[in-house]
Order: C-alpha cells, then sequence, then structure tokens
C-alpha cells in the first residue's frame, strides 16, 4: 500500500510543447487550391494533352485517307487478307514478328486475331536466330513491324526465312522498294502505316506514340478484315466466333445471352457458368 501511495506520489514527466507547436503552424498554413485549367501550369498541361490527342486524330485521319484512295495500299490491303485468309485454310499460320514497342504492337495484334479465331503466333526476333526459326512451317506467313522498315534485328532473319515464305510488313513506308525489309524477298507484301508528322517535331522527342497508334489502327484493320473473309461464307459469322473464343470478362458476359438470375451476379471481373 505504501508502494502504491509513493509512486502516484511522483512528479509526472514534463510534457513536451513543441510537438503542439508543430501541429499548431502546420493546421494554420493556408490549405494549398488544387490546380484548375485557369492556372497558368495547368493551363499548359492540357494544351500538351490535348496536342498529344490531336496529332494521333490527324495520323489517324491521314492514314485513312491514305487506304481510301492509294491504290498501291489497297492493293497491300487485299493481297494480306487473301494471303492470311488462304494461309490459315491450308493450315498455317501468321507470324508476327517485331522488337521494342513494335514488338509490343505485334503482341496486341496477335491478340486480337486469336480472339478473331485467325491462327497466329508471336515470334521474337532475337530468339528466333536462337531456335525459334522452328515455328516458321511450311504453309505459315510472316508479318513484320517495324516502322522505319530497316530495324537490325528483322534484317538479320531475312536470310533464314524461306523463299516460299510470304513476308508481309507494316511500316512507315508507302512503296515496297523504298522498305530495305522488303527488297530482298521474292514474296512480299507492304501495309503501309506513315504518320504525317515525326513525333519529334510534334512532341520534341521521338518516343514511339504517334508511329505506335497508327500501327495498331493497321492491324486492327487487318484482323477484322481478315476475319470477315474468313467467316463471309460459314455458318457461323465473326461475331460468333469472337464469342465463342472471349468468354470472359465484362466482354465474355456482354457478349452471350445470361438468365436474369446470372447475369444480375456477373459484374465482369469472374467468368458465370453458361447457361443451360
Amino acid at each position: 500500500m505504501a508502494a502504491t501511495l509513493q509512486a502516484s506520489a511522483l512528479p509526472s514527466p514534463p510534457v513536451s510543447t513543441s510537438g503542439k507547436r508543430k501541429r499548431a503552424d502546420f493546421e494554420s498554413q493556408p490549405l494549398t487550391p488544387p490546380p484548375t485549367a485557369s492556372d497558368a501550369g495547368s493551363a499548359r498541361l492540357v494544351s500538351r494533352a490535348v496536342h498529344v490527342l490531336s496529332t494521333a486524330a490527324s495520323a489517324l485521319s491521314q492514314v485513312t485517307l491514305l487506304y481510301q484512295s492509294d491504290l498501291v495500299a489497297q492493293e497491300g490491303l487485299l493481297r494480306s487478307v487473301e494471303t492470311i485468309t488462304s494461309v490459315n485454310e491450308a493450315g498455317g499460320k501468321l507470324l508476327v514478328c517485331g522488337v521494342g514497342k513494335s514488338g509490343l504492337v505485334g503482341r496486341k495484334i496477335v491478340a486480337t486475331m486469336k480472339s478473331l479465331g485467325i491462327a497466329v503466333s508471336f515470334m521474337h526476333a532475337a530468339e528466333a536466330l536462337h531456335g525459334d526459326l522452328g515455328d516458321i512451317k511450311k504453309n505459315d506467313a510472316i508479318l513484320f513491324i517495324s516502322y522505319s522498315g530497316k530495324t537490325a534485328e528483322l534484317l538479320a532473319l531475312l536470310p533464314h526465312i524461306p523463299k516460299h515464305t510470304p513476308l508481309l510488313a507494316i511500316t512507315s513506308h508507302k512503296r515496297a522498294c523504298e522498305c530495305p525489309l522488303l527488297c530482298s524477298h521474292p514474296n512480299t507484301i507492304l501495309l503501309p502505316a506513315p504518320v504525317h508528322e515525326l513525333e519529334e517535331v510534334s512532341f520534341g522527342v521521338c518516343a514511339p506514340t504517334t508511329s505506335t497508334t497508327v500501327t495498331i489502327a493497321v492491324g486492327d484493320m487487318l484482323a477484322l478484315t481478315v476475319a470477315e473473309s474468313m467467316y463471309e461464307r460459314e455458318e457461323c459469322g465473326v461475331k460468333d466466333v469472337f464469342k465463342r473464343n472471349h468468354p470472359g470478362g465484362a466482354i465474355g458476359v456482354k457478349a452471350r445471352t445470361l438468365d436474369p438470375e446470372v447475369e444480375a451476379q456477373a459484374d465482369g471481373l469472374a467468368t458465370p457458368p453458361t447457361s443451360l
């Protein structure tokens, strides 16, 4: 009992007031308002962002006009569609090849084509020289993606591609004879994907932006046109093929008719069971 009384009689440690002062000083500081479009710095950023979008839109408009009016571009598209369709009918596939940003665009094109029922695969240019050339079979075709048309890794592949293998290329060139990737192979097709203005001129930096946007658009054009050609005479259309190949996610939910009970539970994050 005495020990308890003695402990309670001990003086309390001094309370530091510096923490309270700092908190009070912080709370008294005026709050920084969020940036608005009327601020000079914010207006500059918005203007920059709109310029990027406007440049991309102009580039897409220009490439659309090219395929509407240029006979070389139209011929390249039609020959590409015929070649890929024939390759699929013969049991072959399209091998898409690119490196860097073009390689990433190529992977996107591959994914789109697969969902549309087109036999296609991605071939990495560096890995091809280390054994993946074995992916190239008798009835296959190859699609190179290279804005410059002279990517070193792709040029290194040319001597090892069979002469009978059709070679397609999406590049900035408007004529096949100007594209180094297409000059030495006997069976080539050009799909032009030029931009009206170099990225360094548009944005002050040559980072692939406008050029990759146009390449993706040309790849989408090719994928959907090939799918239309492949399934136009079949009982199941492109929509049915896509529905069968893409049952998952929100797209899969939207693509099929569900029972009201199941539809209420489906949020796109999980694939609900198919209705019987």
